[in-house]
């Protein structure tokens, strides 16, 4: 069975996200919260790395899908620029 989460404070058991800004931060951050008496329990980043990952990656194959067709379109130009020659 596993155990709860509970405030250090209030010992209550529901939390919440707030954004806080810190001073000196690069990034914007979130406070996980006890909903009743508003104590940090602990700091989570703003944005959701595993998300932005995915992103990039997608966006990276995307271009190598990109790249693959110029490749192509070049070797075709190469090609026909040859049969010119002779």
């Amino acid at each position: 069975m596993f155990g709860s989460t509970k405030c250090g404070k209030c010992e209550g058991a529901a939390f919440k996200l707030q954004e806080v800004n810190v001073n000196g931060a690069a990034y914007r951050m979130y406070a996980i919260q006890c909903t009743s008496c508003q104590t940090p329990i602990g700091v989570t980043e703003y944005f959701d790395n595993g998300s932005l990952l995915k992103k990039q990656e997608k966006a990276i194959a995307d271009l190598g899908q990109k790249i693959s067709h110029i490749e192509n379109a070049v070797n075709q130009i190469a090609y026909a620029l040859q049969s010119l020659r002779r």
